[in-house]
């Protein structure tokens, strides 16, 4: 298992340091003045690759700890998307202001040490922050499935939990890490937040809603409280546990505290999204009786009926043929052209500004001798490239044309003999 950990932190590694130009569009940053927080507080938002070239709507994650979250959690989301783990996510902090986190979670009643946390206890005002004003103004500002994650970590979490009791139709997934210790306490003494979240979870009937929970095995050296309360709390929410409503608390081992955030954030996104429901080889869906892009559609079909919103195929993947760029061209090779034409123009639908897109159209489009539909195509992928300034398409792309002009030239000589 470390050595699996180890791997992907490797790999978030190097993905980390290629992300602000191949895997990351922009890095978004204002402010919002806050009338709910009483402060200017700046916002920062990470697209996913080929925001701006799509049409399409996504989900989007609210990371609570910019320092120690934010970086991480967007490469992650970044890698797995990228390998069809999960959908592509709009990723959004909230730059520290002058007040600790702390502050804006409840001050429980922690019952192993008879005691009040200590914190805020102005929880309040952070959620009506984010569901008067963060959450708006990133709706006015961003094309947004009907899909919100919030994350938070140690006292961050708090608020997280809190909000799932709370307040659960603000997000529709909350991930809890390093907080196994927190849920065996409550809002007073002799109560836990188990038998809130038990409560709130039991009247959910119709919204579909994940909670994931862990901590690292080495906080049980401190806190040994935290195994029962892990085993406590998945008894009871078991009960409650169906197609549409999921809840998991665990805790990994051999990590600690601030480390189990990256092995937590695998762990939640994969029981989120499972990868025995997301990972799909498209040459086994195009081998099916039947047309392709159908074939495609009904997989993602449903899962956006599972998960309440639209989740789209995955247009472009390096090394791998699932995707619509490269089962398109193995359509072309199958003789199955007017299928891969039809893959390609639902790939320019979604993105309108993908010059690749339209490139692709092209290449179809003149294996299927419609050398004027071919040409259109390629002018508009030029168009796109011009705009994206300078890329090595270009050429590729003004070639191809030439080539096409050549062929309407001879066409015509054709027609007058």
């Amino acid at each position: 298992m470390k050595k699996i950990f180890f791997f992907l932190i490797l790999l978030i590694a190097i993905h980390a340091s290629t992300f602000e130009i191949k895997a990351q569009n922009r890095i978004d940053s204002f402010d919002i003045e806050s009338k709910s927080l009483d402060e200017t507080r700046t916002i920062k938002v990470a697209l996913p690759n080929g925001y701006n070239h799509s049409t399409k709507s996504y989900p989007v994650i609210v990371v609570l700890d910019n320092q120690l979250l934010f970086s991480t959690t967007t490469a992650l989301v970044n890698q797995l998307s990228a390998t069809s783990r999960m959908p592509e996510s709009i990723v959004v902090t909230i730059v520290e202001g002058n007040r600790h986190r702390a502050y804006y979670s409840p001050n429980l009643y922690d019952n192993i040490k008879n005691r009040n946390y200590g914190y805020g206890d102005h929880q309040d005002e952070l959620t009506q922050f984010l569901s008067d004003e963060l959450l708006p103004e990133l709706e006015n500002r961003y094309r947004l499935a009907n899909f919100k994650t919030l994350i938070g970590f140690s006292p961050s979490s708090v608020f997280t939990l809190h909000t799932f009791s709370k307040n659960q139709d603000l997000f529709q997934a909350y991930i809890a890490l390093a907080s196994g210790n927190i849920i065996g306490d409550g809002y007073l003494k002799g109560r836990s937040l188990i038998d809130d979240i038990e409560k709130t979870s039991a009247k959910n009937t119709s919204s579909s809603m994940f909670l994931y929970i862990v901590s690292g095995e080495k906080d049980l050296e401190d806190q040994p409280d935290i195994e029962d309360n892990v085993n406590n709390f998945n008894q009871r929410l078991s009960k409650l546990n169906s197609n549409k409503f999921k809840t998991k608390a665990e805790i990994i081992q051999g990590e600690g505290h601030t480390d189990v955030a990256l092995p937590g954030l695998i762990s939640a996104f994969d029981f989120i999204f499972p990868k025995k429901k997301w990972i799909v080889n498209y040459q086994d869906l195009i081998s099916q009786s039947g047309n392709a892009k159908e074939n495609i559609n009904k997989f993602y079909k449903e899962l956006s009926d599972e998960y309440k919103f639209i989740i789209y195929p995955t247009m472009d993947r390096l090394y791998s043929m699932s995707c619509i760029k490269n089962i398109g061209s193995s359509l072309l090779r199958q003789k199955r052209v007017d299928e891969a034409i039809e893959l390609y123009q639902y790939w320019t639908e979604l993105y309108s500004k993908s010059h690749l897109a339209y490139s692709y159209l092209g290449r179809a489009q003149k294996v299927n001798n419609k050398i004027r539909a071919a040409k259109k195509s390629y002018e508009k992928a030029i168009n796109l490239v011009e705009l994206d300034d300078m890329h090595a398409n270009l050429n590729e792309y003004q070639k191809a044309i030439e080539g096409l002009d050549k062929e309407l030239k001879m066409l015509k000589i054709k027609k007058h003999k």
